[in-house]
């Protein structure tokens, strides 16, 4: 089956301090509570296993089920996917101190594995990559809304 790939960047500025929206990223529960989508989620070591519920788009459905290792690096994180899932995802979200607040630069890579024939990928790909990418943005939304 054919994998499709979507990519997201941003920076913002927030109004918190680098210490507490850096502490607010490292945290894998961060990650899970703005999850759109999310039948459940488990934490074990770092790594959270990320079960979604299905969506139906008509000719395509999708029901996601990966495992994502968060690892906390000096100025944020960064995460990837563990192997066997049918969603892969691996980004960077890394913080810098401003006079007043911090800023925020976040890239991410989601690629799905979507159950449709290999003849179709070619008319959907110049569509759902940049549904994805939207995905990611609107999810960074959630992420920065979360902030204490």
């Amino acid at each position: 089956m054919p994998w499709f790939e979507g990519t997201h960047s941003e920076t913002r500025t927030l109004p918190v301090d680098a210490s507490t929206l850096i502490a607010h990223l490292q945290d894998p529960n961060t990650m899970i509570a703005a999850t759109k989508g999310l039948e459940n989620a488990s934490v074990s070591d770092g790594v959270v296993h990320f079960v979604m519920k299905e969506e139906d788009h008509g000719v395509v459905k999708f029901k996601g089920e990966y495992h994502c290792r968060y690892e906390p690096i000096e100025d944020g994180v960064r995460w990837t996917s563990l192997d066997g899932g049918n969603l892969d995802q691996s980004g960077e979200a890394t913080v810098r101190a401003l006079d007043e607040g911090c800023e925020l630069t976040y890239r991410e890579t989601v690629k799905i594995d979507l159950g449709v024939p290999s003849m179709m990928a070619p008319m959907l790909k110049p569509v759902i990559g940049p549904m994805m990418a939207n995905e990611v943005k609107d999810f960074v939304k959630r992420l920065v809304a979360g902030v204490p």
